[in-house]
């Protein structure tokens, strides 16, 4: 008979830092959040304060993605010691492996706003604040499925199916920017580089569907 995995069974130090772990994907994205904010609120009125709250928050936003990076290995040394079944094993270093992506697509985004400095006019600010906020949502929907996969697997496929949910949400509003941009007076550089910040904030959401769907799949080879 195939043994069933229950989070319960596992130590607690793995427990800790899967638990960790998750909470730095909302971290990431908040913070991506507040960076996104302050450029666009730069933009209008430069300040050095403003210049120096990013800097701040990308450093964060560094410690946060080598924190995960260092926990992943924690995790994924401690799931190698355990005597668990293979292909659970492998499930689970996936799922993780997944989500430690998501953080670094949200470091990538801040490293590439600061450095390219998009040329982003005020009326498309709220768009931007609007994606990445329901980009986050998509995040923590997520988190709440992979918290259910160690917890209660019956609760996986409900938020799975709201991380579908937002991240269809976030394809129609990244879709709408880029059609008012590229009907728009810029030039087609600018309109370009504009797209492709909005693509790379999407990409998130996008991502982090292709883990949900996954995860339903580890889930109903756990329930067999």
């Amino acid at each position: 008979m195939k043994a069933k995995f229950s989070f319960m069974n596992t130590t607690t130090e793995l427990k800790r830092n899967i638990d960790a772990f998750y909470d730095l994907l909302g971290d990431s994205t908040e913070v991506f959040r507040i960076i996104l904010k302050t450029y666009l609120s730069n933009s209008i009125v430069p300040s050095k304060d403003n210049e120096t709250q990013i800097e701040l928050r990308f450093e964060q936003l560094n410690q946060i993605e080598l924190t995960a990076d260092s926990l992943r290995r924690e995790v994924e040394s401690i799931l190698y010691e355990k005597t668990l079944v293979p292909d659970l094993r492998s499930d689970l270093l996936k799922l993780i492996e997944g989500v430690d992506v998501l953080i670094n697509l949200q470091q990538a985004s801040a490293f590439n706003l600061i450095n390219e400095r998009p040329m982003i006019p005020k009326a498309y600010h709220e768009d931007f604040i609007e994606l990445q906020l329901t980009v986050a949502q998509c995040c923590e929907h997520l988190i709440q499925a992979c918290r259910a996969f160690m917890r209660d697997q019956n609760q996986v496929r409900d938020h799975v199916h709201k991380v579908i949910f937002v991240e269809s949400e976030a394809d129609k509003l990244s879709t709408k920017m880029k059609l008012n941009v590229f009907s728009s007076d810029m030039e087609l550089a600018q309109k370009i580089h504009i797209r492709y910040f909005i693509e790379r904030i999407d990409n998130v959401a996008n991502s982090a569907e292709d883990i949900a769907d996954s995860l339903v799949i580890y889930a109903i080879k756990r329930s067999l």
